[in-house]
């Protein structure tokens, strides 16, 4: 059994939410980015749906401008104050606004929100030890790095329903196995002149697609990623050209299709409830 993403987004709307929400942030400065922010979040979920068996499930996005203000002010002024000590933290605050934003609901009309457990400290850790690493090895630690910050992120993400959660995530994706993607990849790339690009995000995408499941009151769902290298291309090449031709004015609608395929190109094939985790409160899970 598969669950399907898709996205409804049109060029336009994305045209008007960009463009108004530049123009406001280069009017006030920068002060608008929060609401502009928290807009494109909202146009963004509105517009994504997962199709599953039970029906469909609708995603909204609840977070303030005025909210997420005041927690990029304090976070920014923080990491400026500590020379970039407090980034970690204000990682940690802002994933955790976002997630608790987050809502879905399916077809029954049980509500499921997220919420980010993940504290301030153990992700600075694992972001000093990878940049160190990182550095001593002239970059070679970075796809080991860029796994293990992936997989404290996505492990300390929660599926909440009814205040109790209900569902987790795992990241089983190995530092070797994307050192590998990467590797190729740039080397094809450099080889073609950048014609293997879309090949190459292509697998990128599969990678962390393949590497994550989520589990959902007994109901294990793993991300599968099937879109192809050859579509990609097409888009990227039809986008570049169109948006040379316009004046920059049909990125938006690049950037549409570009959404769309990795949404809809983004399955969750879903396995028989084997032991429950968590017990369903009312409901079935969305899975």
């Amino acid at each position: 059994m598969e669950n399907r993403f898709q996205y409804r987004g049109t060029g336009g709307g994305m045209f008007c939410q960009m463009f108004v929400g530049i123009l406001l942030c280069i009017v006030t400065l920068g002060i608008y980015t929060p609401w502009f922010i928290a807009r494109l979040y909202r146009y963004l979920l509105e517009n994504t749906t997962m199709t599953t068996p039970a029906g469909d499930v609708k995603f909204q996005f609840r977070g303030k401008g005025g909210e997420m203000f005041g927690i990029m002010f304090v976070g920014g002024l923080l990491t400026l104050v500590t020379l970039g000590i407090y980034y970690s933290w204000f990682v940690a605050r802002m994933s955790s606004y976002l997630a608790g934003n987050i809502a879905g609901t399916d077809a029954s009309g049980r509500e499921y929100t997220g919420a980010f457990n993940g504290r301030g400290g153990s992700l600075f850790c694992v972001i000093f030890v990878g940049v160190l690493l990182s550095i001593i090895t002239f970059g070679i630690y970075s796809p080991w790095f860029m796994c293990k910050f992936v997989k404290f992120m996505t492990e300390n993400m929660v599926i909440m329903s009814g205040g109790q959660p209900v569902g987790k995530f795992t990241f089983n994706g190995s530092g070797g196995s994307l050192f590998g993607t990467l590797l190729v990849g740039g080397i094809l790339c450099g080889l073609t002149l950048c014609i293997y690009y879309p090949w190459f995000m292509v697998n990128l995408m599969k990678f962390y697609a393949n590497a994550t499941t989520v589990e959902v009151e007994g109901s294990t769902g793993r991300f599968l990623f099937n879109g192809t290298g050859g579509k990609l291309f097409g888009i990227m090449l039809l986008g570049a050209i169109l948006s040379l031709l316009t004046l920059g004015i049909y990125s938006f609608w690049f950037m549409t299709n570009m959404i769309r395929f990795k949404a809809e190109n983004t399955t969750v094939a879903v396995s028989a409830p084997a032991s429950a985790t968590f017990q369903p409160a009312t409901g079935t899970s969305p899975l």
